[in-house]
């Protein structure tokens, strides 16, 4: 049995008082984050013409642009990546840093996130900062969510990547037509419908931020800060249980 396997197997026989899963890995605390990074996306996309959390799409479009010779276009997807990939590093050192003191990074990270999402959402709503460069600071933000938290009930995914979680709900799918039960010994669809969940959080995400966004003129970046600050004061409530995402993992 693998290390990862033994961890899963030592959570399914934790005490009674301990969750089986911390916080951070509860299916509705996915889903949010998931919509949050929808509302992200959906005020890049439209205010910026750049992605804030699907990089995949920045990265095609940097090369797209070089090509082209458009420097302007490049450099806007160019910088998404690398405030991106920043704001992933930043998160890794703070991480780091917590556990070395045996302290939970999880509410850290989420009011940096509150703090940074409020104020790109001032400027977004006073209207006289460029918005690529809130888009960027949204991109570091997205970085560092996704750094931070990226499991679901012990299994990986992703946050702020929408292709994998499609790709894991459609596997899970058609697995159940061969075994009901799968990873951890749970039902195949039990883990399709949460894979699909997060989908519907990304989904979400991206319908109400454009529309809140459209109907407000400029402050929907205020939704993710006002999820973020929420569950930051959830995981402080929630500090004599466990809150980071566990080491390890699995795909599939």
């Amino acid at each position: 049995m693998s290390k990862d396997s033994t961890a899963l197997t030592d959570r399914s026989t934790a005490p009674a008082d301990l969750p089986r899963f911390p916080l951070m890995e509860k299916p509705l605390v996915g889903f949010l984050l998931a919509f949050m990074a929808g509302t992200m996306d959906a005020w890049t996309l439209g205010n910026a013409q750049t992605f804030a959390t699907v990089q995949s799409g920045n990265v095609v479009s940097s090369g797209y642009w070089l090509v082209q010779g458009d420097w302007t276009r490049f450099g806007f997807a160019f910088y998404s990546i690398l405030a991106f990939g920043l704001g992933s590093l930043t998160c890794g050192i703070l991480i780091t840093t917590m556990l070395r003191r045996g302290r939970s990074y999880t509410p850290w990270v989420l009011f940096a996130q509150t703090a940074i999402l409020a104020v790109c959402g001032v400027f977004a709503w006073r209207g006289d900062c460029d918005p690529h460069h809130i888009a960027y600071a949204v991109s570091f933000v997205a970085g560092a969510q996704g750094n931070a938290f990226h499991k679901s009930n012990g299994m990986l995914y992703g946050n702020v990547a929408v292709t994998f979680v499609v790709q894991m709900a459609f596997n899970f799918f058609i697995q159940a037509a061969f075994s009901r039960n799968g990873i951890n010994g749970e039902p195949n669809l039990k883990w399709a419908g949460l894979f699909f969940f997060i989908l519907l959080g990304f989904a979400a995400g991206g319908a109400i931020g454009f529309l809140v966004d459209a109907v407000t003129d400029g402050v929907a970046l205020f939704l993710p800060a006002a999820i973020a600050m929420v569950l930051a004061f959830l995981a402080l409530a929630d500090r004599g249980r466990r809150i980071d995402p566990t080491p390890g993992g699995l795909i599939g």
